[in-house]
């Protein structure tokens, strides 16, 4: 199958996972190209399908690249689905998840123009960051006492930019966030990382096994989307009473953490096969 994988033209960092992916496909005979998706010249109706991995520089063009996700869509297959990337472009879908049922991390929503507001929102140390952004960007840690800083920090963040605020997690220095990698419904492996802030470096351990106390809320989260999904990626963080917590659903551009585990790289394979309906040329 002729097979693109999406990126930037350029990316904010290195993709470490982007060779081995390539390669685990060429492996099983697909013709496998790196498309930018902000590139206008190239023509996604060539290929069978496209699968999203490495458009970092998304939060920058918002409606830019969800008019591509929508354009895509009509011209070949899409992985993961267009719906599905359109829902997950801002964080407010942790409301939807939490009125199923989901335990999330507490969020309250602010908009830089009423960023004065974040006065009666700061009450103890928080996370503050954008309700559209990837990695660390645009994210900063507040204590009650830097008000003032805060205030103005969010007010520097543009015009018209919606922010959320959460409560810091401290188990976030003990056991770190745990992040869990599905292909399609299934666990396949668990990181231990440290969550980065203000575009620090990222500490990451693994792989992990999957135990049942990560699987069980992984598979609950992704349960009315587990039969259409290539991939996701489930952080937690453990909540003051010792229970874990979504903080994110990651299913536009994830890191998979595929150089720790690259065996898992088959499973993604298999995965993209049977939702595409065939498996490579002969």
């Amino acid at each position: 199958m002729r097979i693109a994988i999406a990126t930037c033209l350029t990316i904010p960092e290195v993709d470490v996972d982007e060779a081995i992916t390539v390669a685990a496909f060429q492996s099983r005979g697909h013709d496998v190209t790196m498309v930018p998706w902000d590139d206008p010249e190239q023509d996604v109706s060539r290929f069978d399908a496209v699968i999203i991995r490495s458009t970092w520089n998304y939060p920058d063009h918002v409606k830019a690249f969800a008019d591509w996700i929508a354009d895509t869509a009509t011209k070949t297959t899409l992985l993961n689905p267009a719906d599905i990337l359109l829902g997950n472009l801002n964080k407010r879908y942790l409301i939807e998840l939490e009125a199923r049922g989901i335990p999330v991390v507490p969020s309250q929503w602010i908009w830089t123009h009423d960023a004065e507001n974040l006065a009666t929102l700061l009450v103890g140390k928080s996370v503050v960051k954008p309700t559209v952004g990837a990695g660390s960007m645009d994210t900063r840690v507040f204590e009650p006492h830097e008000i003032d800083e805060a205030i103005a920090w969010l007010r520097s963040q543009g015009p018209d930019r919606e922010f959320m605020v959460q409560p810091y997690m401290s188990s976030v220095d003990t056991v770190g966030e745990q992040s869990i990698i599905m292909i399609g419904g299934e666990p396949s492996h668990r990181i231990h990382k440290h969550p980065r802030f203000a575009d620090g470096h990222e500490n990451v351990e693994g792989p992990f096994e999957v135990s049942s106390e990560y699987a069980d809320l992984a598979m609950r989260i992704l349960a009315p989307i587990q039969d259409r999904i290539l991939y996701a990626r489930v952080d937690m963080m453990m909540n003051d009473e010792g229970k874990w917590v979504l903080s994110e659903l990651e299913l536009i551009e994830p890191s998979l953490f595929f150089r720790q585990k690259p065996e898992a790289l088959d499973k993604l394979v298999d995965r993209a096969e049977t939702l595409l309906g065939c498996g490579a040329k002969e």
